[in-house]
Order: C-alpha cells, then structure tokens, then sequence
C-alpha cells in the first residue's frame, strides 16, 4: 500500500490524522504528502490546535466549488 493509499483509507474512516501518526507509519514529509492528496482532487482540511495538528477529509464549501468553477471553468466540471 502507498503512502497515499494508506493515509486516504485513515481519513475515509472518519478518523483524524495527526503527522506523528503518519510518521509513525513510515510516511514521510505527512505535508507535502497531504498537498499531493489536495492536489489529485481530496479535500483535506488541516486544523491547528495547541496539542498540534491534525487532517480531516471534508466536503468542500460551495465556495470551493464555485472558485474552482471559477478558475478552470466547463472543463473541470465536463459540462460541454
């Protein structure tokens, strides 16, 4: 299993993934890899606290959507 394979099965579980649990699985650098997840179409949100920070997989805003829409247009969407 990749590293992306597995981080995406831990937050589709509904579970919160802190960079030391991903670190303790062998990822390495947990967020550039959270970036190349963003980047392929994931919503992962970041949340920052006093004890550190943990990912979430989320549902994206209909502000996300609509800039995304905004951005790359039709051909994002396929809409033709």
């Amino acid at each position: 299993m990749t590293q992306h394979e597995k981080i995406v099965k831990f937050l589709e579980s509904g579970k919160k993934l802190t960079s030391n649990r991903a670190k303790s699985w062998g990822i390495t650098k947990p967020t550039a890899r959270i970036a190349e997840l963003r980047a392929e179409g994931y919503s992962i949100y970041t949340n920052r606290t006093k004890t550190g920070t943990h990912y979430k997989l989320g549902k994206p805003s209909r502000a996300m959507v609509h800039m995304a829409y905004s951005v790359a247009g039709n051909e994002l969407f396929g809409s033709r």
